[in-house]
């Protein structure tokens, strides 16, 4: 369903084969939104159906992988880690870990040209923070 007002219900993500609003869909609602309400008022409508994702929700993908849409919610003070409890702090460094090996690998996608390697890189790159992480506080634990 494309959004077209700011009166348009947002399509979650399903368990199965279905549709649901991309990075893009959201950032247009939130400036449907910002028109009709305000910027207060849209942001806590936003934060609110943003959060009611659930947990394993394509959209979610925005807020680690999508650099544009990471940009969007900071300069419009948007809150879309509200559901994600204790693994907020991971998933916002997973959006700092991104940008910086798009950075790093911005000079090697002359070579590379698909994303997928940045991609593969970047899973790597969180997998290695969150298990040395892991190990560090099994270590200092004893």
């Amino acid at each position: 369903m494309a959004v077209t007002t700011w009166n348009t219900a947002p399509d979650y993500d399903q368990w199965g084969i279905d549709t649901w609003w991309n990075c893009n869909d959201w950032i247009l609602w939130h400036k449907f939104l910002k028109e009709k309400f305000g910027q207060t008022k849209a942001n806590f409508l936003w934060d609110y159906a943003f959060s009611q994702s659930g947990s394993l929700s394509g959209n979610l993908d925005c807020r680690t992988f999508n650099s544009s849409f990471r940009a969007y919610v900071n300069q419009n003070g948007l809150q879309p880690y509200a559901n994600a409890g204790i693994f907020t702090p991971v998933l916002q460094g997973a959006g700092t870990i991104q940008d910086v090996t798009g950075g790093i690998l911005g000079g090697v996608s002359s070579v590379f040209t698909s994303n997928n390697v940045k991609k593969i890189f970047t899973v790597l790159t969180i997998g290695a923070v969150v298990f040395g992480g892991l190990y560090a506080y099994k270590t200092f634990k004893k």
